[in-house]
């Protein structure tokens, strides 16, 4: 195995931890840690290294800030250098940003396999950078692990052969799992000089669609600004800190006598913030999944999420940047009788902490990874015919693969009796009454209907 590491940001490096962990112990696996320096300082990108074990990378890019399309275009081109001098048979990345982008396009243009971790998100915004990020790079990949059955079904629906998709679970609940004795050890709330016998709410603003308007960002201020019966802590982000000053509404934030305004902590600190927390406030996707993972209520400062599994299940609201319903939905929280025996009862829609297992033990049983080049399909019909079927009479009797042998039809999704759709791999039956969804060959539509009719 020669694989290809990329990462670059505070996000990713989390992530990656994990399964970079899992993947140095296969002997004889030859592997190359590439950081794009999409985060580039101490406080963003290198304590995180540390934090998590992960080695220094064999190469950092220095990328940098810089607009959207000459952070991506800079990316592609210093890894698509490094991927031609290298020679991986795949590389792999996590995520949503840039530096997943870039390599997955510098990948494909090299005709590598590029493999996916955390695939099949949709937020179906268009004005995140993330949402076109991920939604290029699932489809460039060669192999997807989807972290919910949301998230593949997505892939599915979206006509992503599901042969290649793998239900793996998130890595983030790998990482606060593997910490969490490290975490009660953190003595961040000491060193803060908060009282945990009020209630606490850690905020989190960073992404471009609040902290690049002044409206937006100011409706939040608000917010935080009535709900002075609790103690907030907000660790800035560089880029936020920035736009604050320019809006001229730093000096606000810093007159509040019940908010506290910090750096950026480390991950082992800033877990142990959110442990402590009773409500969570943010819009980053990463903080959503670690409060559903601490069992923590989040309200969501956006208009929209890639995560719509917590708030189905009760972990979190969406509010928006609107001050009265932040302002309820925080209070919601933290007043709701018996919400937190409720929440700790749910199980974690993102997986039970085995993510990384999963992934590195199937690709340990690949080896190859070349073996991951993907074929373009031939239709003899031109293009593929697309067709749905309730599963009755022998169809009942077979499998995924089964039926794909039988007719040439690939399975792309199985909706249950209830009408939701559900993973699946190549040994998963076929029950009687689901629906199914077919591809193939047009001119294997004769075989399908023999065997709909038999």
């Amino acid at each position: 195995m020669r694989l290809l590491i990329s990462m670059g940001t505070r996000p990713e490096i989390i992530k990656m931890a994990p399964v970079y962990e899992a993947l140095s112990r296969i002997r004889d696996a030859d592997l190359l840690l590439v950081h794009t320096g999409q985060h580039y300082n101490q406080e963003m990108s290198d304590i995180f290294f540390s934090e998590l074990g992960i080695r220094e990378p064999d190469i950092n890019l220095g990328i940098g800030s810089g607009s959207q399309i000459i952070q991506t275009s800079s990316i592609i081109k210093e890894i698509g250098s490094v991927i031609e001098n290298y020679e991986p048979e795949a590389t792999i990345a996590v995520g949503d940003t840039n530096s997943v982008l870039g390599t997955a396009i510098a990948s494909s243009k090299l005709e590598v396999p590029f493999i996916h971790i955390e695939s099949g998100l949709r937020s179906y915004d268009f004005t995140m950078p993330e949402e076109i990020n991920r939604r290029i790079s699932d489809h460039l990949a060669s192999l997807n692990f989807s972290p919910t059955v949301r998230s593949f079904s997505n892939l599915a629906e979206e006509g992503y052969p599901p042969r290649r998709i793998v239900l793996s679970g998130n890595t983030i609940v790998d990482v606060v799992r593997r910490t969490m004795s490290l975490i009660q050890k953190s003595s961040i709330i000491k060193d803060l000089g908060i009282d945990e016998s009020e209630p606490i709410m850690t905020v989190t603003v960073h992404r471009k669609e609040n902290t690049d308007y002044e409206h937006r960002m100011l409706g939040i201020v608000k917010a935080l600004e009535e709900l002075n019966e609790l103690t907030i802590v907000w660790p800035m982000h560089p880029r936020t800190l920035r736009k604050l000053k320019e809006f001229n509404m730093l000096s606000k934030l810093k007159s509040m006598d019940h908010l506290l305004l910090t750096e950026p902590l480390g991950y082992i600190e800033f877990l142990k913030l959110l442990l402590s927390s009773d409500v969570i406030a943010t819009d980053s996707g990463g903080v959503q999944e670690e409060s559903a993972t601490l069992k923590k209520p989040c309200v969501i400062l956006r208009d929209n999420t890639e995560r719509p599994e917590l708030v189905e299940m009760g972990f979190g609201k969406i509010t928006g940047i609107n001050p009265s319903a932040i302002v309820s939905a925080v209070r919601d929280f933290l007043y709701r009788e018996g919400l937190r025996e409720k929440l700790e009862s749910l199980p974690n829609p993102f997986g039970d902490g085995r993510a990384a297992v999963l992934i590195v033990d199937i690709l340990r049983r690949i080896w190859d990874l070349r073996n991951l080049k993907q074929e373009s399909p031939r239709f003899k019909g031109g293009s593929p015919h697309y067709v749905s079927i309730r599963v009755s009479g022998k169809i009942a009797e077979m499998t995924v693969s089964r039926l794909k042998e039988a007719t040439g039809y690939d399975v792309i999704t199985i909706y249950d009796a209830t009408g939701r759709s559900i993973a699946f791999d190549p040994s998963t039956p076929l029950v009687k009454g689901e629906i199914i969804r077919l591809r193939g060959d047009p001119y294997n539509f004769d075989k399908l209907r023999r065997l709909i009719k038999g």
